[in-house]
């Protein structure tokens, strides 16, 4: 039986072919709909470099490497809510188009899904068995109950507080990113009465209140150490980074005032980003502190 971790790299791979697939349909190429246009339509082309970078991130995988499969895990659920998202807010597409991008997503979410359950599994196994495990060949190991029993009195906690002033500066960054969205989406008319709100194109400016809530709901579970929302908001940030930095420029945006927003929201979104990634690498330097104390309990 083939390890557990080859389906996963072949769905990697089927997902590679779906982005490019996308980018052919949604007409970025020379001469395209989407070439070039100087609208919102222009970011079909990303689904070359999403494609690319499946691709890689899936070679890596298939050499064995476990940061290359929780990279994997972190694009997954980026792409699980980016593909569907994409299929309607960036221009007009075609319906083989519009069912390309959801099934794309569909396959990211089994992704997402079968690459945890290969890293907890990994986990959950002595360390002479994860090199089977990493294996494209060869049969899946299976967790032995003294491994578990052991697993059981090690595992770590889904949290640990994070000491204040960390938590503050996280919280204030957070909150100051939230107020530069809300900024954003005011000063360009996202007012009831003002401009017209949609789902693709120039009137899509009030997704930055969803960007904001949405930094801000993940923010009250990271500041109490939560692991997983501290994933999510480093994730969240540096999307926002990428997004805040290159929508001016391939929207043609010409107002000052909203490159000056744009450009303070992706500095404080890197803020977010650098302050979250040194929450989770302090609690990765205290986590042998936290299982000597349980294996000595």
């Amino acid at each position: 039986m083939a390890g557990a971790l080859r389906p996963v790299v072949l769905l990697m791979l089927f997902a590679s072919l779906l982005f490019v697939l996308a980018g052919v349909l949604d007409g970025a190429y020379p001469g395209g709909a989407s070439w070039f246009t100087g609208t919102s339509a222009d970011f079909a082309a990303l689904s070359y470099v999403f494609g690319l970078v499946n691709t890689v991130v899936a070679l890596l995988v298939a050499r064995g490497s476990e940061r290359s499969l929780i990279a994997r895990i972190a694009l997954a659920g980026f792409f699980v809510i980016e593909r569907p998202g994409s299929a309607f807010l960036f221009g007009e597409k075609s319906i083989p188009s519009i069912g390309t991008h959801l099934v794309t997503g569909v396959i990211e979410l089994v992704i997402l899904i079968s690459a945890l359950r290969v890293w907890r599994l990994g986990h959950s196994l002595a360390a002479k068995d994860v090199d089977m495990l990493f294996a494209l060949e060869g049969s899946s190991p299976v967790p032995r109950e003294e491994d578990g029993k052991r697993g059981k009195r090690a595992k770590r906690p889904n949290s640990a507080a994070l000491p204040a002033g960390q938590a503050w500066l996280i919280g204030a960054v957070t909150l100051l990113m939230a107020i530069v969205l809300v900024a954003d989406g005011l000063y360009e008319g996202f007012v009831p009465g003002g401009r017209d709100w949609s789902v693709s194109g120039e009137g899509a400016g009030w997704l930055v209140y969803l960007f904001a809530s949405v930094m801000l709901v993940i923010a009250v579970r990271a500041v109490h150490g939560a692991r997983l929302a501290l994933r999510a908001l480093l994730v969240v940030a540096l999307i926002l980074f990428l997004e805040r930095s290159f929508t001016p420029f391939s929207l043609r945006e010409q107002d000052p005032i909203v490159l000056a927003l744009h450009g303070l929201a992706a500095l404080v979104s890197l803020a977010v980003a650098l302050t979250t990634a040194n929450a989770i690498r302090a609690g990765r330097s205290s986590a042998p502190d936290t299982l000597r104390s349980l294996e000595a309990a």
